[in-house]
């Protein structure tokens, strides 16, 4: 039993995870997860891997920052599951297994005892706030930056043990990989470097600065490849809180306490939090807040003579948090998923006051092991880990849909213009478009000063055909931020419809200029070009959207249509087919297949079943009597 005992302990925390987050099965895409997957034709094909190495992958990806490992995974998840949700959760569960499994490995090291091991890795992989990080698939990359950052941190631990070349190796390879799928891997080298000054003194952490430089050349070159080499310009558009630092640093405070309250007690979690901004320290929260860390300090230099894992567990906590405490701005300054690296401290820190022995290292005389806990500990311990259970496998539930997500989010967080914007986003998805219009107005009464509030109110008032409310509001956005490229190409669809096609051509070509692999304003300027009865520009502008895209359904539709009237029939016949294949649900394009091949090829049994097709998915379309028509005379 006891030569089995480790890989019980290891199979524990992973089968835990499973279970725990089995519910997530069923849930549909949330969150980011509409322009990291569904709308991402960039992982649908393999002959766009090597973009990932390019800065089109900023355009192409719809990431902010480089992340291609995680973008590499959605690749991997498309060939097998294409748009079936279900694949991708159980991609994140594994995940999440796997580092549960991975916090048991490394706390053995660190604790070098099992059961200390054990209760931290079944903490982490139950615990309710990492809940965010596996229901969204958007967020799988904090999911891969820890399985490869605590992989780094084993490997290296274990190079000083045996094989160093071998396991130093793999941990510097590791360290890259957990970099290019999350910067907040970059305080690994920081934390190897806090792991031998607590355990093994700073005469040692001397003896081993040439080794250390291995993981800050790694870090160098990401920084190099991050910021200079393939930056994202957008990202230099994030401003601190009220344009001050000071306000940033004020505000982080608060932030951080706040984590620190969640960590203890996981209630009310939240997919958006409104954090107020702090302006002034004549602020009693600020005051409090500055108290807590300051006996969080004294506490924790006091357990550097008493208790090193706990010290070296709260200094992991702190540490992972640097990159997201602001200091390069972000776009959110508070989220749960950020907490899924530091979180494992935290876990560290519950498994050493909750495990069946206390475990002190004293230099010289090595690791002792104290009086076994009482049994009320146990217990306590216990009902601890069945509620985290409990409330991680509830709050799953809230990850259903987008509409129930942000339902639930406004309720938790009223405040959250983000939140009103998207539950007006899902009901749009549902056709309720009052309901929609409502929650865009409440998103407009927090935040009048939102471009993509004004965006989006566009869209809805070109959807009722409110053309002139439309464009009011897409100026608006435009006004507030001048570089939104997806309001100049919605002004242009408004333009094109309004047969304004010089105005229209302008605007895509403002569009394309801002992000020139945009392959919806280059398909954009298509229709208005070939309305314009322009067709050599139409054609280039088609084919340019589908070199960007290959997967674009609508540009291979529209490129048909326009070898339709050059009376290229084949080739007009091939882009709709591709359309279709690409969209099944594409009403229009099975309705220009069927009538290209009835004409063109005399195939009656093909031409009806589009034809059929179309009216079938979409019964309302304008076409729709001449259609029927259609297809009765074919019968």
């Amino acid at each position: 039993m006891k030569k089995y005992y480790h890989i019980y302990c290891l199979l524990l925390p992973f089968f835990l995870s499973i279970f725990v987050y089995l519910n997530c099965l069923q849930n549909s895409f949330v969150y980011d997860d509409d322009s990291t997957i569904i709308n991402n034709y960039f992982i649908r094909h393999w002959s766009n891997l090597p973009d990932l190495f390019s800065s089109k992958y900023f355009a192409l990806s719809a990431e902010l920052t480089y992340r291609p490992v995680v973008t590499l995974s959605y690749f991997i998840d498309y060939t097998f599951w294409h748009l079936n949700p279900l694949g991708y959760h159980l991609t994140n569960i594994l995940l999440h297994a796997t580092n549960s499994a991975l916090v048991f490995i490394f706390g053995f090291q660190v604790f070098k005892n099992r059961t200390s091991a054990l209760i931290s890795a079944v903490f982490f992989s139950s615990y309710p706030l990492f809940s965010e990080v596996v229901n969204a698939v958007g967020f799988r990359e904090d999911l891969l930056a820890f399985m490869f950052f605590i992989l780094a941190f084993i490997c290296y631990l274990k190079a000083n043990q045996q094989r160093y070349i071998l396991y130093y190796s793999i941990s510097l390879f590791c360290y890259f990989l957990s970099l290019f799928s999350k910067e907040m891997a970059i305080t690994l080298p920081m934390l190897i470097v806090l792991y031998d000054v607590v355990f093994k003194g700073y005469s040692y952490m001397k003896s081993r600065y040439l080794y250390y430089l291995g993981y800050f050349f790694v870090a160098i070159f990401y920084i190099l490849n991050r910021f200079f080499f393939l930056h994202n310009p957008l990202e230099s558009h994030i401003p601190y809180p009220q344009g001050s630092f000071f306000v940033n640093f004020l505000t982080m405070t608060h932030v951080i306490a706040f984590y620190i309250k969640l960590l203890f007690l996981p209630f009310h979690l939240n997919a958006d939090y409104v954090v107020p901004f702090s302006t002034s320290i004549v602020n009693t929260s600020f005051w409090l807040a500055v108290f807590l860390f300051v006996a969080i300090g004294i506490f924790s230099f006091r357990l550097r003579f008493q208790n090193k894992h706990i010290f070296f567990s709260i200094l992991w906590f702190f540490v992972a948090l640097i990159p997201v405490m602001n200091i390069i701005p972000l776009g959110n300054i508070m989220a749960e998923r950020y907490l899924y690296i530091p979180g494992a401290g935290f876990s560290m820190i519950a498994a050493s006051f909750f495990s069946k022995r206390q475990v002190r290292y004293t230099p010289g005389s090595g690791i002792h092991s104290n009086t076994p806990l009482p049994v009320l500990f146990v217990f306590i311990l216990f009902f601890i880990l069945l509620g985290n259970a409990y409330l991680t496998f509830k709050r799953n539930n809230d990850w259903k849909d987008g509409l129930w997500l942000w339902s639930n989010t406004t309720l938790t967080s009223p405040n959250s213009f983000r939140a009103h914007i998207n539950l007006g986003n899902a009901y749009e998805k549902k056709g309720l478009n009052a309901a929609a219009f409502e929650e865009y107005q409440k998103a407009l009464s927090i935040d009048p000063n939102d471009a993509d509030i004004y965006n989006n109110l566009g869209i809805y008032y070109n959807k009722m055909n409110l053309f002139e409310d439309a464009i009011q509001h897409f100026i608006k956005c435009l006004n507030i931020n001048p570089k939104h490229p997806r309001a100049y190409n919605n002004l242009g669809v408004v333009f094109t419809k309004q047969r304004r096609l010089d105005d229209a051509i302008q605007v895509f070509r403002e569009a394309i200029s801002i992000n020139p692999l945009y392959p919806d304003a280059h398909n954009n300027l298509g229709i208005a070009y070939y309305r314009k009865g322009l067709m050599d520009e139409a054609e280039r502008e088609f084919k340019l959207a589908i070199s960007i895209e290959p997967y674009h359904a609508e540009a291979h539709n529209d490129l048909g249509i326009l070898y339709n009237d050059r009376r290229l029939f084949d080739d007009a016949i091939k882009e709709f087919e591709m359309a279709v294949q690409i969209k099944p649900n594409y009403a229009n394009a099975h309705m220009n297949l069927g009538a290209v091949i009835l004409k063109h090829r005399k195939d009656k049994d093909k031409a009806l079943f589009h034809l059929k097709e179309s009216i079938k998915i979409d019964p309302q379309q304008e076409q729709s009597a001449g259609i029927n028509k259609l297809i009765r005379q074919l019968k």
